[in-house]
C-alpha cells in the first residue's frame, strides 16, 4: 500500500510540474507576441522582453523536473 501512495505522490509532481511548464510556456509566448507588437514602444517592449524571459526560463526549470517520456505515458 505505501508502495502505491509513493507511486501516487510522483505521478502528481510530475503532473504538477507539467502543467506549470506548460503554463509559463504559454506565458513566454504571449509575451514574446506582446513584445514585437510594441517594437516601436521601447517602455513596453523591454516590459514584455523581461517577462517573455522570466517566463521563459521558469518553463526551462519546470520542464527538467519530469522525464520527458512521462507526459503520456502516465496517462494510460
Amino acid at each position: 500500500m505505501p508502495e502505491n501512495n509513493k507511486q501516487n505522490q510522483v505521478n502528481n509532481n510530475e503532473r504538477y510540474y507539467q502543467q506549470k511548464f506548460l503554463e509559463h510556456a504559454a506565458f513566454s509566448e504571449h509575451y514574446a507576441r506582446l513584445k514585437m507588437a510594441n517594437a516601436a514602444n521601447s517602455i513596453d517592449y523591454y516590459r514584455y522582453a523581461e517577462l517573455e524571459y522570466f517566463n521563459k526560463s521558469r518553463a526551462l526549470h519546470y520542464k527538467g523536473l519530469f522525464k520527458a517520456t512521462s507526459t503520456l505515458d502516465n496517462l494510460y
